[in-house]
């Protein structure tokens, strides 16, 4: 149960507090102020995250039965083991997960995807991803954004139907949270459509006795923001009033007679100035984290400012939070500088041709830099208040964390949840395996639907003819199948670099001296020659057998495959293969893995009841690029949006990195998206554009 900002300044001390507060009578001041302050940050710092999830995609909104690409990766400011596992989740507007991933983590990165189902309702979704560490900390230290999914069918639906009263949303922040009476605070207004995008609008601010107190203008993404000074006794009235949308009226919330601001000026690289508004007695410490991290830390009383700087100047955000002397938190506030530069992108020419191969060059990034790149057909952003970088901005930025506050009250210091260092192979009892749900209630948001933009409802009326066409030709998104996960071998044959074999028998015995094969009451076995610096000894039982995955119990399966579907052959001996793959507990005498071109052998196997390892992690497809170099596809229809998504593109030695891709039927005008992160994590991003014309 969250604990109001109220609720939480009425509390008694905590234990923390009071044992401080015992201290400190016997302490001059200058060592009680410092003795409070470095208590109140090392509180704050047991409640924050020491990884952080950075998650890009390929669209800015989506139409229902599309693939959502997407990449992840995880940054660490802590020395603990790194978490290995992702979690990854699709969250409707009450919260409930409509689809779950688990991903295994690679080097601080993973990928998947989506597929949206195409009975999804149109509205307003939440993607959300963290590791089962980070669950520990409040959800806003998750990495959260909304998306805006549209199902043409219902677009189709309510083309011709009209709204006669649109209604309006009005959302007021005061700034930090808090809200003192009479003292000059900023608040901050939201105004948004029923599909949760921007309005411009004008409204008015009345008291009790209706007098006119002051007015507000938001812009075109919906925001507004105003000073105001109120006493506690006054109540305000918001009236908006836009053409073709219904009169909205909002009460505010009132100011607290005993509340403490922070207000943040503008922000440079010097760093943040920070005042502290109304009323203190005993004072406050105020406290900055950056990336999981306090880095600063100041006792202040009544009336202040403060410069505080930043952790790095490439970070470009940081959490500043106000604690009382008891160690509970009274105000939140968000600094922030300018965006980092983006990234250079060009195209080798501007205009194509339907088919034709286009050749992207990016620059601006650091040597061997990842990236994410995308290029689909151009959507506008949305005009979003909240933002297209996460999921209720304004909340965090001008709001409070409340979650994080209550944690902090609590003193919290045991982890509810492990940290998932090791990837383990096989199904774990209490672990939710991955789902997607398949049925949906038949709810259809009529508001929300009529309330999108023109270029929203063209973009929609397009694909559901696309889909038609695709469906009538018989044709599927292009992607490749999921490549298993690969075990680390010792020792890795791949049948394609070798001569023909006659039978699997005969590959097996030819393309390795580390084995030993031989018939047991007519069944072939394997032993493995275990091989060190110091030693060579016939291991003395058969190892564990596996295909594409699978666990077997003898080799029939294996003897029965079709010699030109096998692609390699690997077999692990050594401890430290073996423990690298998490199958130290599993196998005693070696590894001996076959993995087939088609992967069909897996959900075969899988049918008979077989184990199969990593079954509770999703294995990300590949986006397939198809090439204009096949006459026979000449006559099929491909009108294809999505062109091309690469997450994981690593620069040169120079910053640089070169894509190709061919263009598809489709006409208009595209955009090339390429999205990265520093080495510290903060995203950087750019884009070009290039039009797609029927040329004679």
């Amino acid at each position: 149960m969250m604990i109001k900002p109220g609720i939480i300044k009425s509390r008694k001390l905590t234990a923390a507090g009071w044992l401080l507060a015992m201290c400190c009578l016997n302490l001059p001041a200058f060592a009680q102020h410092e003795q409070v302050t470095k208590v109140a940050a090392a509180q704050v710092q047991r409640q924050l995250s020491d990884e952080q999830v950075q998650l890009v995609h390929s669209q800015p909104w989506y139409i229902t039965g599309e693939r959502l690409w997407y990449s992840a990766a995880v940054q660490k400011s802590s020395t603990a083991p790194a978490s290995r596992v992702l979690y990854v989740e699709l969250l409707d507007a009450k919260g409930t997960p409509l689809i779950s991933q688990r991903l295994v983590i690679e080097d601080g990165k993973a990928q998947g995807d989506f597929l949206l189902p195409k009975d999804l309702p149109s509205g307003r979704y939440t993607l959300q991803a963290a590791t089962n560490w980070m669950r520990n900390f409040s959800a806003q230290q998750h990495w959260r954004e909304q998306l805006t999914i549209v199902n043409p069918n219902e677009v189709r639906a309510l083309q011709a139907q009209s709204a006669k009263a649109k209604p309006l949303q009005v959302r007021f922040f005061p700034e930090s949270g808090v809200w003192p009476a009479g003292v000059p605070a900023k608040i901050v207004a939201t105004v948004t459509n029923a599909a949760g995008i921007g309005i411009a609008a004008q409204g008015i601010l009345r008291d009790t006795a209706r007098q006119a107190i002051t007015t507000f203008k938001s812009d075109e993404t919906g925001i507004a923001t105003f000073i105001l000074t109120a006493t506690e006794e006054q109540d305000l009235v918001a009236q908006l009033q836009v053409e073709g949308y219904a009169p909205q009226q909002v009460i505010l919330p009132k100011p607290k007679p005993q509340g403490i601001a922070l207000a943040v000026g503008q922000a440079g690289t010097a760093g943040i100035p920070v005042r502290v508004q109304g009323k203190s007695g005993t004072g406050h410490v105020l406290v900055a984290a950056s990336g999981g991290m306090v880095y600063f830390s100041q006792h202040v009383t009544g009336a202040s400012q403060v410069t505080v700087p930043w952790r790095d100047a490439a970070r470009p955000e940081c959490r500043l939070l106000l604690l009382n002397t008891g160690g509970l938190v009274v105000a939140e506030q968000q600094g922030r500088l300018p965006n980092a530069a983006g990234i250079e992108i060009q195209a080798d020419c501007q205009q194509y041709g339907t088919r034709q191969q286009v050749t992207v060059t990016v620059k601006g990034l650091p040597p061997a830099a990842w990236l994410a790149a995308s290029v689909a057909e151009r959507r506008s952003a949305l005009q979003q208040p909240n933002g297209f970088i996460a999921v209720n901005e304004m909340q965090q930025r001008y709001g409070t964390d409340q979650e994080l506050w209550e944690a902090i009250a609590r003193n919290e210091t045991e982890a509810r949840f492990r940290r998932e260092t090791l990837v383990e192979p096989m199904r774990q009892a209490d672990v939710n395996a991955p789902f997607q749900q398949e049925t949906f209630a038949k709810h259809l948001d009529t508001a929300f639907v009529q309330a999108l933009p023109p270029h929203v409802i063209s973009v929609a009326q397009k694909h559901y003819t696309r889909a038609n066409i695709h469906e009538i030709y018989g044709l599927t998104e292009p992607h490749a199948t999921a490549p298993l996960t690969r075990l680390p071998a010792d020792r890795v044959f791949k049948l394609d670099e070798y001569v023909a074999f006659q039978d699997v028998e005969e590959a097996i015995r030819e393309v390795s001296t580390n084995l030993r094969m031989r018939k047991k009451k007519g069944k072939q076995t394997v032993r493995l020659l275990y091989v060190s610096s110091e030693t060579k000894r016939m291991m003395k039982e058969e190892p564990l057998y596996l295909l594409d995955g699978v666990m077997l119990e003898n080799m029939d399966e294996i003897m029965a495959l079709d010699l030109n579907d096998i692609a390699s052959i690997e077999i692990a001996w050594s401890e430290e293969k073996l423990y690298a793959g998490n199958l130290g507990r599993l196998v005693d005498h070696g590894m001996f893995a076959i993995y087939t071109k088609s992967g069909g052998a897996r959900e075969r196997l899988k049918e008979k009841g077989l184990p199969v390892l990593y079954e509770q992690y999703n294995l990300p497809r590949n986006f397939v690029v198809p090439t204009s170099g096949d006459a026979t596809q000449t006559q099929i229809p491909d009108f294809r949006q999505q062109l091309y998504w690469q997450p994981y593109l690593q620069t040169n030695s120079d910053g640089s990195a070169t894509f190709t891709f061919y263009t598809s039927d489709e006409t208009g005008v595209f955009e090339i998206r390429v999205q990265s992160q520093t080495a510290a994590g903060i995203p950087i991003s750019g884009s070009t554009s290039f039009e797609v014309k029927l040329l004679n």
